[in-house]
């Protein structure tokens, strides 16, 4: 289910700034017109994803992504009140009242990797819709009116709501002692990271859901040569060519329609090296 993000902020930005459109303290925004932290240069594109938090940041409003220090983080609803807290390392914790509405949020990284190991701990999950690693890819060069030029994934973790139904089912494989089952859907004519397209959606289910309180690593390469047994190819996951916000992956806390209020708190590294 996309979440057009870049979108919403800019229009928040419009009419109240962008320091109007962030949090309260202790978050503080910081200019990012020189190079980051990082050494890379700033993401200029998308004028949503140069605000820069320092410290713990809590976020309440419905739309915002940007970087907290270094980490990259989304944040979206379209209603309803949920909440997240990151901080520079990593931590998170997101709180919903209700679900009778669409959240998504959590922290990662402003482009995909195939390489990426993503590690992570989870402390707490009230009953999240779907607890998941999620991106995007998108080749501007495709014909796009091939499903397969723009793909939405998700390697899901933890669900209270039975993810890729009346999908196509691919091939079962394991990672990292974990046994997933591969499945593919396809969205027609829905918001995406490059307006409203119709694209693919690649899943990757566990045979079991993955335990609370215990370190986690998701080694993405397995689940990209799984889709791609399959015939399921990743478009390019590091790119700014999409018209609304570049391929980002993150690890993502989703809510809707669930039957009562909760919360999901963590903590997300890059475990590559």
């Amino acid at each position: 289910m996309k979440r057009c993000f870049a979108q919403s902020v800019l229009a928040c930005a419009m009419i109240m700034g962008l320091a109007g459109c962030t949090s309260t303290p202790p978050a503080a925004v910081t200019s990012d017109t020189g190079k980051t932290n990082s050494g890379k240069p700033p993401i200029t594109k998308f004028k949503a994803y140069t605000q820069r938090f320092s410290g713990e940041t809590l976020l309440t409003q419905s739309h915002a992504t940007g970087h907290v220090g270094n980490v990259f983080f989304t944040h979206w609803k379209d209603g309803g009140e949920a909440s997240l807290k990151l901080d520079e390392q990593g931590n998170f914790t997101i709180n919903w009242i209700g679900g009778n509405y669409n959240y998504v949020g959590g922290p990662g990284w402003e482009h995909g990797d195939k390489n990426r190991v993503i590690g992570y701990h989870l402390n707490e999950d009230s009953g999240a819709s779907y607890v998941t690693l999620y991106g995007w890819g998108y080749n501007k060069e495709m014909d796009h009116q091939d499903p397969a030029h723009l793909v939405e994934y998700y390697i899901i973790q933890r669900w209270v709501r039975t993810p890729a139904q009346g999908g196509e089912q691919g091939i079962t494989f394991v990672s990292n002692g974990v046994e997933y089952t591969t499945y593919r859907t396809v969205r027609k004519e829905k918001p995406s990271i490059n307006n409203t397209a119709t694209f693919y959606q690649y899943w990757s289910k566990p045979k079991e859901q993955m335990p609370l309180g215990v370190d986690h690593k998701i080694i993405f390469a397995d689940h990209a040569k799984a889709w791609e047994q399959n015939g399921w190819k990743l478009p390019d996951l590091n790119n700014f060519d999409a018209s609304d916000d570049p391929t980002y992956q993150v690890f993502a806390v989703e809510v809707f329609l669930v039957e009562k209020s909760g919360t999901a708190s963590g903590r997300v590294w890059d475990a590559s090296k």
